[in-house]
């Protein structure tokens, strides 16, 4: 039985690294709207030059033109257990258009998990990410993808919420420890489902 789970949490919460670990676990299509967009840029694409021009800056690419991606690459996709979907949605429209576009080619968001650390933490990671060569983790960009993220997206948690979907998980703790916390919760919806 297929299943879907989204990610949401501000930048450098480990969204990526545990979208990594239950993908490879469960057997989802990981995919990262972060990743498509960097294999854009790589390429030079048209909206690859777009998006670098605004990713540099901290801003968000379109919800039009995110989706649009994101839609193209999941219709791809047809072997695996399910889809972990990473960095998207990023706004209310954006996730109100997922909905419309999952119910219509009979799809369903099963989980989403909301990572949180403190926001001491998140600064430390981006540090650590930057001196890694991550060009969009710098001072000014990551402040400005904070502000974003709590103006923007953080509705996201009241949003899944309402509809009974969403798991707060604290990634302030070992990788390990966070992700048998997430693992317990996976594996506790599929065993409510396969009854």
């Amino acid at each position: 039985m297929k299943f879907n789970i989204i990610m949401i949490g501000p930048p450098c919460s480990g969204k990526g690294t545990h979208s990594k670990l239950i993908s490879e676990k469960y057997g989802l299509s990981h995919i990262s709207t972060g990743e498509l967009f960097r294999q854009e840029i790589a390429k030079e694409t048209p909206l690859g030059v777009l998006a670098k021009m605004l990713i540099d800056k901290g801003n968000f690419v379109p919800d039009s033109i995110t989706l649009k991606m994101l839609f193209q690459h999941v219709n791809f996709i047809q072997s695996s257990k399910g889809h972990l979907l990473d960095g998207v949605p990023r706004t209310l429209p954006q996730a109100e258009l997922f909905e419309k576009y999952i119910e219509k080619h009979n799809i369903k968001c099963d989980l989403v998990f909301y990572l949180h650390s403190p926001e001491k933490v998140l600064y430390e990671r981006m540090f650590k990410r930057a001196s890694e060569g991550r060009v969009d983790d710098n001072d000014q960009v990551f402040l400005k993808r904070m502000t974003n993220y709590f103006e923007l997206t953080h509705v996201l948690t009241d949003y899944y919420l309402a509809k009974g979907k969403l798991i707060s998980i604290s990634t302030n703790a070992p990788i390990n420890e966070v992700s048998a916390t997430i693992f317990t919760y996976i594996d506790k919806y599929l065993a409510e489902i396969n009854k």
